[in-house]
């Protein structure tokens, strides 16, 4: 990857961690109690849907960091399950991806723990 690349890229990771990091959701969790049956399912339902978006942010941020700490080793870009170089439009589409397509998909068909880890050849 040429620097340049390098650094854009760099910075697209660092902006979206910056982004993250000022979405804080935590304020939603903090509500008051309520008696009223259908308050209590309208107030859980909303307690919910920030738990989710905590979550996804919380996973991003990891992928995010995760894909900074490849660029420096200089595997970014590589399948960190089959090896294979992942395909550039989707790195410009999801720059913290760490799987090909074909890995993300049998990922998420399979439901996977985590992705199986190659080893390259040395």
């Amino acid at each position: 990857m040429l620097m340049q690349d390098k650094l854009s890229v760099r910075q697209q990771l660092l902006a979206k961690l910056d982004e993250l990091d000022r979405r804080d959701g935590r304020d939603e969790l903090i509500r008051e109690r309520c008696n009223d049956p259908m308050d209590q399912v309208q107030t859980r339902f909303e307690m919910d849907m920030a738990i989710s978006v905590i979550n996804t942010d919380f996973q991003t941020r990891r992928k995010v960091a995760k894909a900074l700490k490849l660029l420096e080793i200089d595997e970014y870009g590589i399948c960190q399950d089959c090896g294979a170089e992942i395909n550039p439009k989707r790195l410009d589409a999801i720059p913290w991806t760490t799987l090909c397509v074909y890995c993300q998909e049998e990922y998420d068909s399979s439901r996977m723990v985590g992705p199986k880890r190659y080893r390259r050849a040395a």
